[in-house]
C-alpha cells in the first residue's frame, strides 16, 4: 500500500527527570533555611545566599550529586528554586530541575517531538519569613542578582539558633533566576498553585487538538532540524517547478515539494528500493520518525533527493496531503488532488 506521511505530526514523547533529589531532600530533613552574603572572585559587591539547614550530611550529599549530574556547576539554573510568600507570614520553598533544560537534557531532539515534561518538585513550608527574604525579592528584581544556595548542618532541638555548620562538600551553586513571589501575585494554573504540600508533582498539560497552523510550523520544524541539506538541495534544483508544471499540482508549495521528495528518499533508506513506503511494515510512523531522530547531513556534494522524477515526487505529495487530510478527520477524501489540495491550504495546512 502507498503511503503518505506528514513531518508535522510529530510523535509525543515524555521526559520525566529522575526522583531522587526529591528523596534526599526529605531524608537530609531539612529543619530552617539561612540567610547571608558571600564573595565571588573576581567581583566586588556581595552576593546573597540561601543555606538549606537539616540535619542529614549523606542525604545532602545525595541530592547535590544528582544536582552535579544535572549540570549545576556549570549552570546553577539547571534547578528550579522558588520560595512563594504566604499570606499567614511564612513561605514555601520548591526546588526542582528547570523544564527548559531538563528536556534539552533528556531529549536532546527535541525540536523534531510533541515534548512533554514532568516534573517533581521537594516543597518545604517554613512557617516565618526572615526580613532578608523580602531583601533577596527585592534584590532579585534587578536585571542581574545572582544567588549562592548552599546546604548545612544545623541543631533539630534548636532550629532557631544560628549555629549551623556548612557542608564543603556542597559547592555554592549559583543561580540567575531565582524566583520570589507573593501569594497574591501568582499566576493561576502555576506550580504554586499548591500550598502545603510537601512534595508535588508536576506535568506540562497535554496540547489540544492539533491546528493546522501548529502542521505547518512543526513541519518546517522537522525540515530545518533533521533535513537542512536535502531541503536546500531540492530548493536549489528545478524540481519544484518541474512538479508544478504537471497537471493539477500547480498550487503546490516548495515546503509539500520539499516533504514529497525527501519521504521517497528515506522510503528507498529504509527499505532498499520501496517508494511511497508501501513495503514498511509494523508502526509505520515509529519506524519513520526513529529515522528522522537519528539522521545526520552532510554538504558532501550529492544530488539526492533532488534528482528524484518529478511524477513520483507529484504522486507523493498527493498521499502527504491525503495522509494529512486522514488525521484532520477530513472526510472528502475521494476527491481529486486539485480539490484535495484546495482543501488543504484552506484550513492553512500550508502557508508559503
Amino acid at each position: 500500500m502507498d503511503r503518505g506521511f506528514d513531518f508535522g505530526f510529530q510523535m509525543r514523547v515524555m521526559a520525566a527527570p529522575d526522583p531522587e533529589f526529591n528523596q534526599a531532600l526529605r531524608d537530609a530533613r531539612v529543619i530552617g533555611c539561612g540567610y547571608g552574603f558571600q564573595r565571588l572572585d573576581g567581583i566586588s559587591q556581595t552576593i546573597p545566599c540561601i543555606t538549606l539547614v537539616g540535619t542529614n550530611k549523606a542525604a545532602f550529599l545525595r541530592a547535590y550529586q544528582e544536582f552535579v549530574r544535572w549540570g549545576c556547576e556549570e549552570d546553577g539554573d539547571v534547578i528550579d528554586v522558588n520560595l512563594l510568600l504566604q499570606a499567614d507570614g511564612g513561605y514555601n520553598l520548591w526546588i526542582g530541575p528547570e523544564i527548559e533544560r531538563t528536556m534539552y537534557r533528556t531529549i536532546p531532539q527535541s525540536a523534531l517531538f510533541d515534548t512533554m515534561v514532568m516534573g517533581l518538585s521537594w516543597i518545604k513550608h517554613i512557617d516565618s519569613t526572615n526580613a532578608m527574604v523580602h531583601e533577596i525579592k527585592r534584590y532579585c528584581s534587578t536585571g542581574l542578582h545572582p544567588v549562592f544556595i548552599y546546604a548545612a548542618l544545623g541543631n533539630p532541638d534548636n532550629p532557631s539558633s544560628g549555629h549551623v555548620k556548612l557542608i564543603p562538600e556542597w559547592k555554592g551553586i549559583l543561580k540567575f533566576d531565582l524566583k520570589i513571589i507573593e501569594q497574591a501575585n501568582a499566576p493561576s494554573g502555576s506550580l504554586f498553585a499548591a500550598s502545603r504540600e510537601r512534595s508535588s508533582k508536576r506535568q506540562s498539560q497535554p496540547e489540544s487538538k492539533l491546528a493546522p497552523e501548529d502542521l505547518h510550523r512543526r513541519r518546517l520544524r522537522t525540515l530545518d532540524t533533521a533535513f537542512p541539506v536535502s531541503r536546500e538541495r531540492v530548493r536549489r534544483s528545478s524540481l519544484v517547478d518541474e512538479v508544478r508544471r504537471l497537471p493539477g499540482f500547480d498550487s503546490v508549495t516548495d515546503t509539500q515539494v520539499v516533504q514529497g521528495a525527501i519521504n521517497l528518499m528515506m522510503s528507498a533508506e529504509l527499505v532498499a528500493g520501496d517508494r511511497h513506503y508501501r513495503q514498511l511494515t509494523g508502526d509505520v510512523d515509529k519506524a519513520i520518525w526513529s529515522a528522522i531522530a537519528s539522521r545526520v547531513e552532510f554538504a558532501d556534494g550529492g544530488a539526492r533527493p533532488a534528482d528524484m522524477p518529478p511524477s513520483l515526487v507529484a504522486k507523493q505529495v498527493e498521499l502527504d496531503v491525503k495522509a494529512a487530510l486522514t488525521k484532520l478527520k477530513e472526510r472528502n477524501l475521494h476527491e481529486a488532488f486539485p480539490r484535495l489540495q484546495e482543501i488543504f491550504r484552506s484550513k492553512a495546512c500550508v502557508d508559503d
